[in-house]
């Protein structure tokens, strides 16, 4: 029995699938036999952009999973047992080894990293980004939004009432905090083009504006202030945007979560009241572990949300086997929205 993956080799190369060992799961670890894998942004920046100069090589990319429990590492606590069907975030910009990477057959995951999907599809799971719902959903978290429950309730004062700004409502992170802001009872505005406003009212956006339409920050402007903001483009010209709609503080400046490293920002113009927050994953630091457990933890809300069939996304595309990840990567790369790339490596 061997693994076969989706390499590259070097910044910017190409990809290329080749065998290889099937890795060993450390301490904490599980052995996945992944079954779909969602490509992202991320990847793409990385494999054609080369985003993070640090980044080390040869890499397997692919940062969503679904699979199967296929063998548990030394020191895991009883999260899973082999056959689990489960969704794992990977760490690849942590790990710096190939093992960790999803466009493969057989990849490692952090046991704690990882979530229960039950019955639900794999490409559902990796297009709902349950399979690493951290790195969807910690952007919204950490504006510190107020947590929903299942089933909803009223969210109570002094939050009553707020809004959110998501600006890229039709990617899978705005999807996905729409979703979560509309459970947790926001009032949600979002931004994309015409063509995905269907899918954000589904998705239980409130208000949805063109966000090429040159009077689109002045139209929500007019709807009053809004008290929190996620931008999932984060592209200098998206960030300017954003930035105009944020009122001034009594005091302390206001966060506006973005994608980007802030050094890529420069050159945008913000007020100085105004604290652009690079979207980080740390649930791991002391001061997300109780956050990341109420979210990832054995009965935690995603898998009450998923049992429960309240949490949505964008659909899923399958592309096809790893021969197309490649393909799937240059495609992110163009721009996608509306739907998720996913890749079946045993395809």
């Amino acid at each position: 029995m061997s693994n076969r993956a989706a390499f590259i080799d070097s910044a910017q190369g190409p990809i290329v699938v080749r065998d290889t060992e099937i890795p060993t799961p450390g301490g904490g670890e599980i052995l996945i036999k992944v079954q779909a894998t969602a490509v992202q942004p991320v990847d793409a920046k990385v494999a054609r952009a080369a985003m993070f100069p640090s980044f080390s090589y040869p890499a397997v990319l692919g940062t969503y999973t679904a699979g199967i429990v296929e063998k548990l590492g030394p020191g895991t606590v009883g999260k899973f047992k082999v056959g689990d069907h489960v969704g794992c975030g990977t760490k690849i910009f942590l790990g710096k080894h190939p093992k960790y990477g999803g466009l493969q057959r057989y990849a490692v995951f952090d046991e704690l990293e990882s979530i229960h999907i039950g019955t639900t599809p794999f490409p559902t799971a990796v297009a709902l980004g349950s399979s690493t719902p951290p790195g969807t959903l910690f952007a919204p978290s950490a504006l510190s939004l107020h947590r929903p429950t299942i089933p909803p309730t009223p969210l109570p004062a002094p939050e009553s009432g707020k809004k959110i700004l998501i600006w890229g409502g039709s990617s899978a992170m705005g999807a996905l905090s729409i979703s979560y802001a509309k459970l947790a009872g926001y009032t949600v505005i979002s931004t994309s083009s015409p063509r995905n406003f269907a899918l954000l009212r589904g998705l239980g956006a409130d208000h949805v504006f063109d966000h090429s339409a040159p009077d689109t920050v002045e139209r929500i402007g007019e709807l009053g202030p809004v008290d929190y903001f996620l931008d999932t483009v984060s592209l200098p010209e998206s960030v300017g945007r954003v930035v105009q709609l944020v009122p001034r503080p009594r005091e302390g400046r206001t966060k506006v979560m973005v994608l980007l490293p802030l050094a890529m920002l420069q050159g945008v113009e913000v007020p100085d009241y105004v604290e652009l927050v690079f979207y980080h994953l740390s649930w791991q630091a002391p001061e997300n572990r109780e956050w990341a457990e109420w979210l990832m933890g054995r009965g935690g809300f995603l898998e009450r949300a998923l049992e429960a069939g309240v949490l949505k996304g964008v659909d899923a595309e399958v592309m096809g086997g790893l021969e197309k990840a490649g393909e799937a990567i240059d495609r992110i790369h163009k721009g996608v929205s509306g739907k998720k790339i996913v890749i079946e490596p045993w395809a």
